[in-house]
């Protein structure tokens, strides 16, 4: 191998991250769907059926994106951190602007973001992406439900909805 090549080798990126790179600016597309709808919104929960419905929608328009941050090109650390990162970020959004007397531990809200993301992930690699869009109601109730109780977050899924 010659200088030159041997340096060209150096500066190319590991196949694991170029598959991360690949994916950096569709994630990023995702998150910034899912945080231009939440703020177009006044009240929190309509922010948050907003982001719900903007992130389905994405992933009904943009499979493959929800497959990579869910399931990864691989099982390797670096799919494994994208997607901690996603649903981190997700639920850091939840954290600052929930109604301050309903707030949960962050480690409820990542868990509701990751059951939410899971739901679609699941949806798309079963191919049930028609589902998806009957789906988004549910999704705002089960987000919605810990810090409402059923009866609120039942009306605001109603109101999502239509």
């Amino acid at each position: 191998m010659t200088a030159r090549e041997s340096e060209r080798n150096e500066r190319a990126p590991s196949p694991a991250r170029a598959g991360s790179e690949r994916w950096a600016l569709p994630l990023a597309r995702l998150e910034t769907a899912v945080l231009d709808a939440c703020t177009a919104q006044r009240e929190w929960p309509a922010q948050v059926a907003a982001g719900i419905y903007a992130g389905v929608d994405f992933a009904i328009a943009n499979p493959a994106v929800v497959e990579a941050l869910t399931l990864g090109e691989s099982a390797g650390n670096d799919s494994l951190r994208r997607y901690e990162r996603f649903i981190g970020r997700l639920a850091g959004f939840i954290q600052v602007n929930a109604p301050v007397d309903s707030r949960r531990p962050g480690s409820t809200d990542e868990a509701l973001v990751a059951g939410v993301v899971g739901l679609v992930g699941d949806h798309i690699r079963i191919g049930r992406v028609d589902r998806l869009v009957e789906l988004r109601p549910e999704l705002v109730l089960l987000m919605l439900l810990p810090y409402l109780g059923f009866a609120e977050a039942q009306r605001w899924a109603n109101e999502a909805e239509s």
